[in-house]
Order: C-alpha cells, then structure tokens, then sequence
C-alpha cells in the first residue's frame, strides 16, 4: 500500500473544509454522512465544525451499491432511512468517496424528494472518472486517479482497513 494523503495532510484538510462549510451552510443544517464509509470523516469534520462555533443537527443514511466488491454494481439499496423529517431543512450530504456518482445521486434526490430546502454534497475523495450519474460535489477534500483503489480513513477493502488513519491506495 501507498500513501497517497498523510494523518497530518487529512487533518489540515479536514479543518479546511469545516471553514469552507460553516460559511456556507445555515446555522441550522443537518449534517447527513452516509454509512459506512463517511463515519470517520463525519466524526472529524463534525468536530472541526464545533470548534468553529458549528452545531449541526445529525442523521444518518446508509446505502450500499458496492455488495463488498470493488466495483459498484449500478444498483443502490437503501439500508438505513434517515430518522427525522427533512422538509423544509438544508441538508449537507457526507460522503467518503464520489467515483461514479450513483449513491449520491440517489441520496440528494431522496432527500429534495422529501421537501429539503436544499442538499448539498461533501465528500474526502473526488475520484477523476467519468461519473455515470450527472452528481457534482459542493466541498471536496482531495482529488484520485479514477483507477486507484483507496482505502482508510473510512474507506474500505471489503470491511477492512477503515481504522487507517491516512488515506492509502492498494497497489
């Protein structure tokens, strides 16, 4: 495995992007990370915000569309539904990595669907493919190669290696 972005590069970057969100996010969003993989950077970014005066209220989504696999299968299952109401909220959907776009898309129309007053996307890692569903991020934290496979700080290899504290690719 390679390093692609150190335990003190994903920090600084982790602060980075709190700023960027407290000032453009009402006071009163709700923070949506998406299980399993944006649990860790969620839990960061989380208290990034509230040492900058942020306070989210916090719901969970969990969707699957990989099944274990390295590759997505094209089709999103809803595993966990959020448990609050969202109209009339602006929702800040987290992610731990944007490669072909189909779980987020999924996820933003869920949440308009329901009434919110917006959706919005953050994501650690934009990966450089061609994102088969029409999906744009609104805070990004890093950039990947479409053909590598990363893994830590959340990110996977088939349940393993999310403990990482930097984010690597499985050569």
């Amino acid at each position: 495995m390679r390093i692609l972005h150190s335990e003190a590069d994903v920090a600084r970057r982790v602060d980075a992007l709190a700023a960027e969100i407290a000032g453009a996010m009402p006071k009163d969003f709700l923070m949506a990370p998406v299980l399993t993989g944006a649990f860790v950077f969620a839990a960061d970014l989380l208290r990034a915000l509230h040492r900058l005066g942020c306070d989210p209220f916090v719901d969970f989504v969990q969707l699957s569309s990989y099944g274990g696999a390295r590759a997505s299968s094209g089709v999103v299952t809803l595993l966990k539904d959020f448990s609050v109401p969202l109209e009339g909220r602006s929702v800040l959907l987290i992610d731990d990595v944007l490669d072909t776009g189909r779980s987020l898309h999924f996820a933003k129309n869920m949440v308009l669907d329901r009434g919110a007053k917006e959706a919005k996307i953050g994501v650690l890692v934009r990966k450089a493919t061609g994102h088969s569903a029409d999906i744009k991020a609104d805070f990004i934290g890093f950039e990947a190669k479409g053909d590598d496979f990363i893994v830590g700080y959340g990110m996977d290899d088939d349940g393993r290696t999310r403990g990482l504290p930097y984010i690597g690719v499985v050569e």
